[in-house]
């Protein structure tokens, strides 16, 4: 009777260990694939450069970037308090991610079908586009927080991140390859429509991923509605446990405030050709590929805290090394986005752990939406800033914007030594 049960005990553990060994690849599947159809349309590069090729507006690209983030970050409180009692959570993200693919090869087909003689409704439609795709990933962040937290333990999260982020390495170049090519080669706005319809095709292949986790069912944890009266002050509760890691990202959000102008300040101020914006985007991809290891090493060995740490350094320096650099021509500018890739993912890493470690098993999509909806304030930066533009210079913004960092990279540096 004893070796019976031992036997059934031992099969047990091997088939849980089969099932984690399988999302955690698939985990990593989904993260690659998402990093190739990403680098094919980055926001700080891609699409600036495509909404000043449509407008010749500062105003439009911060705008842009404004209402994108708040497309992502307004339905999470409400996807939160629906989808946070159901026991199973993969449905919700496999829809998410469906409407991205629509989204984004919708958008490929309009861009195609018109052509370039009428820039405003391309223009438009390019918003309305993304304004779908973003509010996509808000849902989806609701589900994934909570999926990624329960089939990727503690201790191997940094090991998840950097895996996922060595996977995506090699197609996020290749992509960013693929990108420069096709913006050279293909006739605009052809060349817009095929980077959007390859990455639609993109995320269909990522969402694979999520298609093949078995998502774990916690009978332990048990998770009620409440009214909404309960959940606002559930709310108001949480937001003060969590004002340290939103005061950090605040601050450091003014990194973001720069970021969809290095490519508009090399081509408006510094002369860059079209064609530089696949160097830029292969910078880029560059850094974040080749930083992620890095970054998850940092997390799993000195906690997510003291990562944030050196990242938010590596983000202030930014900024001022753009400054430093011009007087050089655009070409120098390459260390710049190399920087702003490795930052932008190390902002990823760290911010999700730090984020996974602070909110209990129970309310992490509530943690996750309340998260993103207080630090929606940085979405307002990128707008701030193309107004500024109106009136003060690329030097002036990017010192305002390290400035703010530095700050942000203080107030880490305590948080990590309590």
């Amino acid at each position: 009777m004893y070796l019976e049960k031992e036997n059934v005990s031992s099969h047990i553990a091997q088939a849980e260990s089969s099932i984690n060994r399988r999302n955690f690849i698939a985990g990593l599947w989904h993260g690659a694939f998402l990093a190739l159809s990403m680098a094919l349309t980055q926001p700080t590069t891609v699409i600036s450069a495509f909404v000043v090729d449509l407008t010749g507006s500062t105003v439009w690209v911060g705008g842009l970037a404004t209402v994108l983030t708040v497309a992502g970050a307004l339905p999470q409180l409400f996807a939160a308090r629906w989808i946070e009692p159901r026991p199973r959570k993969l449905p919700y993200l496999i829809f998410a991610i469906s409407l991205r693919v629509v989204s984004w090869g919708t958008l490929a087909w309009l861009i195609y079908a018109i052509g370039s003689q009428q820039p405003m409704t391309l223009a438009w439609i390019l918003v309305a586009m993304l304004i779908v795709f973003y509010a996509g990933g808000g849902l989806a962040n609701i589900p994934y927080t909570d999926i990624i937290g329960k089939i990727i333990p503690e201790g191997k999260r940094g090991a998840f991140f950097g895996g996922k982020g060595a996977l995506a390495g090699p197609l996020s170049l290749g992509a960013a390859l693929a990108a420069r090519q096709i913006l050279a080669n293909v006739p605009y706005p052809n060349n817009y429509a095929m980077l959007f319809g390859l990455a639609a095709i993109g995320l269909a292949i990522a969402s694979l991923g999520f298609w093949a986790i078995r998502e774990p069912i916690n009978t332990t944890v048990k998770v009620e509605s409440q009214s909404w009266n309960e959940y606002w002050q559930q709310l108001l509760m949480i937001s003060r446990r969590m004002k340290t890691l939103i005061a950090a990202q605040l601050l450091t959000g003014f990194s973001l405030m720069a970021l969809p102008f290095y490519i508009v300040y090399a081509r408006n101020t510094l002369g860059a050709p079209t064609e530089t914006i696949g160097w830029f985007l292969l910078a880029q991809v560059s850094g974040g590929a080749l930083s992620n290891l890095v970054w998850a090493r940092l997390v799993d060995l000195s906690g997510s805290r003291r990562m944030l740490f050196f990242c938010a350094i590596t983000s202030a320096l930014t900024p001022l090394l753009a400054i430093a650099l011009s007087p050089l021509g655009w070409m120098a500018l390459l260390p710049v986005f190399f920087l702003v890739g490795a930052t932008s993912d190390g902002r990823r890493v760290g911010f999700q752990s730090a984020l996974l470690e602070v909110a209990p098993a129970a309310k992490r999509s509530t943690y996750a939406g309340l998260n993103t909806v207080l630090t929606l304030p940085v979405a307002f930066l990128s707008l701030a800033a193309g107004l500024f533009l109106q009136h003060w210079s690329y030097t002036a913004l990017f010192l305002f914007a390290a400035i703010f960092i530095g700050i942000g990279a203080i107030i880490i540096h305590r948080w990590s030594t309590r």
